[in-house]
Order: C-alpha cells, then sequence, then structure tokens
C-alpha cells in the first residue's frame, strides 16, 4: 500500500461521514457472521480468506492513524532524521518506515524522486544534483539503520 504524506495516510482509512468506528466494526461482524454461514453451507476455503482478509482491514484502519503519526516522537529523534512533520519529505517517510517496522509490518520500500544524473541541467549533473541528492538522503537512511540497530530489528 502506499502511504501519503497529506490527508488520510491511507487512501480510504478514515470511517465515511455519519458512521462511527463501533458502526464500522458492527457493520464488518455482521459481514463475517454471514460469510461463516456461507463456509458452513459450502466448506469453500476462499471464504475463510475473505473473512481474514475483513479482520485485517479493520485492524489496519483502527492502528494506522496513530502508526503514520510522528507528531509525537522526541525531539532528538526529529534530529536525528531530519523529519519535518506537516510536510512531504523523504525524512518523514523514512521516520515511518521505522514505526512500521517496530509494528512488525515484514516488508518496508521507500521511494525517493529525482536520482537522475544525466547532466540535462543543473539539478541533474553529477557534480551538482546527485551530490545534493545524497546530502538529502543520508542523514535519514543513517539514522534509520542505527535507530532499528539500536532497537534490535
Amino acid at each position: 500500500m502506499q502511504c501519503r504524506s497529506e490527508g488520510d495516510p491511507v487512501l480510504f482509512i478514515s470511517d465515511p461521514d455519519g458512521m462511527s468506528r463501533d458502526m464500522r466494526k458492527a457493520s464488518i461482524d455482521a459481514i463475517n457472521q454471514v460469510n461463516r454461514e456461507e463456509y458452513k453451507a459450502y466448506n469453500d476455503p476462499e471464504i475463510l480468506s475473505r473473512i481474514a482478509q475483513y479482520e485485517m482491514a479493520y485492524k489496519m484502519q483502527i492502528s494506522v492513524p496513530e502508526v503514520m503519526n510522528i507528531n509525537d516522537e522526541p525531539g532528538y529523534i526529529h534530529e536525528m532524521y531530519g523529519t519535518r512533520p506537516g510536510e512531504a519529505c523523504f525524512a518523514n517517510n523514512v521516520l515511518l518506515a521505522r514505526k512500521l517496522v517496530e509494528k512488525g509490518v515484514r516488508f518496508v520500500q521507500l521511494f525517493d524522486w529525482g536520482w537522475d544524473a544525466h547532466g540535462d541541467s543543473a539539478g541533474n549533473a553529477v557534480d551538482i544534483g546527485l551530490v545534493n541528492k545524497c546530502r538529502q538522503v543520508d542523514k535519514p537512511v543513517t539514522a534509520l539503520l542505527l535507530d532499528l540497530k539500536q532497537r534490535g530489528f
């Protein structure tokens, strides 16, 4: 899934207008009850997969907002990573990667645009663009590696 820097961190993570968290859970429970009845009738293992998917989706919906919030991290962590809460920046995404790993996400991939160094402009030249890109990613990636090691990952 792709995480976003603005708005909901994950698309469709917020409850729809007019639906409370309790209503959302009750609707998932009702759907899963129907699915369990279907499983009893047809013994189709795909129905069990569907039930597990609904449960996992709900668990993600209730845990993602906390995991995706970097504002509550201590000041020394923000300094170490070079984060800028409230802005879209690579350092923020690197800190989010650490938080996801802490919560048990098994695979996290970070993307950062702008590595083209063909020299068609100063921003893309090896001596300017690439050097600036390395400056931008070096601090947060180093912080992530040291932080994960210190936390036993």
